[in-house]
């Protein structure tokens, strides 16, 4: 009985400290590198930025974004390998899976809602970063 209980304590701990490794890993400023745009069947890839897109992730639960001499202020909360952006009022407005997350990269992917009316579409959003600092 008592190995058994040793051995979920231990995974337990384990999983609790991978949770925690993903809110530290993302705090930091991450510079937007490239997007990957699906659609149905039509793809479209945007390397070499047009704009300096910069997301700073506080250890507050804020993020502070940057483009184009303008900022915006999030709520963000990190759940299992989900990053989740919440407006001014507290509603969540996205939910990025984490698909990578290493101390220099991350790639985040975004479901989008279809265009138009139909059912059997797929549009979905994949962002690199690297980090800043």
């Amino acid at each position: 009985m008592v190995n058994r209980t040793m051995v979920f304590l231990f995974v337990l701990a384990l999983l609790m400290s991978c949770g925690a490794n993903t809110e530290q890993k993302i705090i930091g400023e991450w510079k937007l590198d490239s997007a990957y745009y699906h659609y149905n069947q039509f793809n479209f890839s945007s390397d070499g930025w047009h704009q300096d897109e910069r997301y700073n992730f506080l250890p507050t639960g804020e993020t502070i974004t940057s483009a184009v001499n303008s900022s915006i202020q999030n709520k963000y909360t990190i759940e299992d390998k989900h990053l989740n952006y919440y407006d001014e009022k507290g509603n969540l407005v996205n939910i990025y899976e984490i698909l990578s997350l290493s101390e220099e990269n991350m790639v985040l992917r975004v479901e989008k809602k279809p265009l138009f009316k139909g059912a059997n579409q797929n549009r979905f959003e994949v962002r690199y970063f690297s980090k800043v600092n």
